[in-house]
């Protein structure tokens, strides 16, 4: 069995378990290619300040969900966010969240109430599969054989699952990871699997050059062309019922369906900044504080 590292890692040397989930392509926030820009370039763009905010309450709250598995499943807990380092590849990491005296590794997870119905059964090994996937990586690289998941749903909906060792699946994994870290050293980037994939590969630019459509794209093409056609007719028929409704509300506020309140078409006052007027009365300030920015433009003709 490993031995914790007290030392400060750098996320860009490594591999650890919140990367494993991007790598096999199984996760609902990262895909392979950003996994693969984290590592080799810091990100340039803003942070999602909710995301930020959701995971500082969930680090928030680990300590809290530690100390009651630990009381409600009886648990002695001898280290929490130890970090260890892979015995065969150095560049294969984990952080253990906590681990018991009888040897498990332990994973605290908070959980938003909507995703509740992807957890099943307590106490069996029915969790999300990227978490599987982190809890597998977590494994091999501590060598040990059992997992046990805190897991607080919402704020009171407490439950605990255990995942046990399975050697196939950690040498599937440790396989990809090393397959993966080879792609990085080599600066091969993973194909894109995402349009937000290509944004961060590319930028705003594009290269100039054509591309010939294979048959599956052909049909997108073709499919796209008429739903585009059915969105157009939809439009208008949504227009013109709208407008039926408007004649005949005239001047009231509320349409009243079967007793119920069903449309509303009420008065209001709103400001907007009238750039045309700035632009004329202040055309040294509307150029000073003008910014561009690219963008992609996507046509169908």
């Amino acid at each position: 069995m490993n031995a914790p590292l007290n030392v400060n890692m750098d996320r860009r040397k490594y591999l650890g378990g919140s990367d494993v989930a991007g790598i096999l392509g199984i996760s609902p926030w990262k895909t392979p290619l950003d996994v693969y820009l984290d590592k080799i370039q810091p990100r340039s763009e803003e942070p999602d300040r909710n995301k930020a905010r959701v995971f500082a309450r969930g680090k928030r709250m680990e300590p809290y969900v530690i100390d009651l598995l630990a009381e409600e499943e009886g648990l002695e807990i001898i280290g929490r966010g130890n970090r260890y380092i892979d015995k065969q590849h150095n560049f294969l990491a984990a952080e253990i969240d906590a681990e018991t005296a009888d040897g498990n590794n332990v994973e605290i997870k908070t959980v938003s109430p909507f995703k509740a119905k992807e957890w099943g059964e307590e106490q069996t090994d029915e969790i999300p599969v990227h978490y599987t996937a982190q809890v597998m990586h977590g494994l091999m690289v501590t060598g040990r054989s059992t997992c046990v998941l805190g897991v607080l749903i919402g704020g009171d909906d407490f439950r605990v699952y255990r995942v046990e060792r399975d050697d196939e699946l950690i040498e599937t994994i440790r396989a990809r990871e090393v397959a993966f870290w080879q792609r990085i050293e080599q600066q091969l980037p993973p194909e894109p699997s995402t349009v937000s994939d290509i944004a961060r590969l590319y930028g705003a630019k594009d290269s100039g050059e054509t591309v010939h459509a294979t048959d599956a794209i052909i049909a997108d093409y073709l499919g796209l062309l008429a739903l585009r056609e059915q969105s157009t007719r939809l439009n208008e028929e949504i227009r013109e019922r709208t407008d039926r409704i408007k004649l005949f509300m005239g001047s009231a506020s509320l349409l009243m369906v079967d007793g119920s309140p069903a449309v509303s078409w009420k008065g209001q006052e709103s400001s907007r900044f009238d750039q045309a007027a700035f632009k004329e009365a202040h055309p040294d300030l509307f150029e000073q504080f003008k910014k561009k920015s690219d963008s992609r433009v996507f046509r169908v003709r």
